[in-house]
């Protein structure tokens, strides 16, 4: 598990945290959650950027890309200082910013299976507006979450709707070169409606592109997969690299030659290739596997700010259960979000002591939870709350949530509650 050391950036003044297969950041407005979130998003989109170019030249060259690279992209611009400390290491790479630079430095450079990073920002109802296609957004996570929602959606016209959650309602889409619309339709009151997604309600707004996004992130682009003419060329050059690290220098233990040298060595080894030679077949398989571990897309990153926007709580307990059925439906695959959301706190903690719990539960229980296909190990999940600018993690020694903000908030509101309860009796 990648490690994460985060100091003074925007409001976080230290923290402290081990990725997960599910991550979730608490605290109030401005605390620094999302600041957290994107430092998440861009360390992992470095890596698999580093890995699947097979160098670290260019950020050694220019020390200071990674931060004008995230201060652009995640609009963080005035988070850094001259005491801003990053340090993210995986088992792929180390990362470190200090002292207004950057250094990287491989772990196992081979290591690396190529994820869809999707950085799910809480802007994300903007994209349902008409003019949404013509605005001009730069290079930033709504610019990337706009593109993706355009391949999402049309996975979905009218003859393959997409239900969200049990809401009653279905989404599709309706394509055209000059008039296209996203629409939803249902049943209310009995009756019948069909209106475009710009008019309906801001959760329907919310809610409708994160679910067609998560579907299309776990469904179709490990079928499609497709690459663009950069990634083409990126590929090309990557493939030649490792031929001769993998494949040229271990097996005919040269470690220079000229170009004449290279193209008979590999038709040598593509010769005994043809013949079945063990130690060729052994070199070659693995050499393919690690082409296709880093062009090929192996699992799926979801960060995703505040899912519970503008949602029912009955709807962001439905959610939560959605998203631990869909998105960690992959090996590999990785959950975090931010949130202000009790409901989606614990409807989270439901689906932890599920998994310890049912396995003696009676069969009538069992059907009767709402969590029962969302169920997840307490160990690959961890919580973390903000206070001050210090991040802590509020999970119990068997993994359940603990103590936390959003109790004590309660247990505040309670008290003036009860505090004029007291006069209330007294006057009737």
């Amino acid at each position: 598990m990648a490690t994460i050391t985060i100091k003074n950036v925007g409001p976080i003044r230290e923290a402290n945290l081990t990725l997960n297969k599910i991550n979730v950041f608490m605290g109030p407005q401005s605390s620094g959650k999302s600041t957290i979130a994107k430092i998440i998003s861009h360390c992992t989109w470095l890596e698999k950027d580093v890995a699947t170019s097979q160098s670290l030249e260019t950020y050694q060259k220019n020390p200071v890309l990674f931060k004008e690279h995230i201060e652009g992209f995640h609009k963080m611009k005035g988070y850094f200082n001259t005491d801003s400390y990053i340090s993210y290491k995986s088992e792929i790479l180390e990362i470190i910013w200090e002292k207004e630079k950057c250094s990287l430095n491989w772990v196992n450079q081979y290591a690396y299976k190529r994820s869809k990073i999707a950085y799910i920002p809480s802007e994300r109802n903007m994209i349902v507006l008409p003019e949404a296609r013509k605005v001009e957004f730069g290079n930033k996570n709504v610019r990337s979450f706009l593109f993706d929602w355009f391949d999402a959606r049309k996975k979905h016209p009218k003859n393959n709707k997409l239900s969200i959650l049990n809401l009653g309602v279905d989404y599709y889409y309706v394509e055209g070169n000059i008039y296209e619309e996203d629409r939803i339709c249902g049943i209310n009151g009995g009756v019948e409606y069909d209106i475009a997604l710009s008019n309906a309600s801001s959760g329907l707004q919310s809610i409708t592109p994160l679910v067609a996004l998560i579907e299309y992130l776990t469904k179709w682009i490990y079928d499609e997969d497709n690459t663009s003419f950069e990634q083409q060329e990126k590929q090309r050059k990557v493939n030649k690299y490792l031929i001769d690290e993998k494949i040229i220098k271990p097996y005919f233990n040269k470690l220079s030659f000229s170009i004449e040298e290279r193209s008979e060595m590999i038709s040598q080894f593509n010769e005994k290739l043809k013949n079945n030679d063990d130690e060729v077949r052994t070199l070659h398989n693995t050499f393919s596997d690690l082409l296709e571990n880093l062009f090929i897309t192996q699992n799926s990153q979801f960060i995703i700010e505040e899912p519970e926007q503008n949602l029912f709580p009955g709807a962001q307990r439905d959610l939560v259960y959605h998203l631990l059925e869909r998105c960690l439906n992959k090996d590999g695959n990785k959950l975090t979000i931010t949130t202000h959301s009790p409901y989606i706190l614990y409807a989270l903690n439901n689906c932890m002591m599920g998994k310890l719990v049912f396995d003696r539960m009676d069969k009538d229980d069992k059907d009767s939870i709402g969590c029962k296909s969302s169920l997840i190990n307490p160990k690959e999940v961890f919580i973390y709350q903000i206070d001050d600018g210090i991040l802590k993690n509020i999970q119990h020694e068997d993994a359940l949530i603990g103590s936390n903000n959003f109790d004590e908030k309660m247990k505040e509101i309670m008290d003036d509650y009860y505090t004029l309860l007291k006069y209330y009796d007294d006057e009737k």
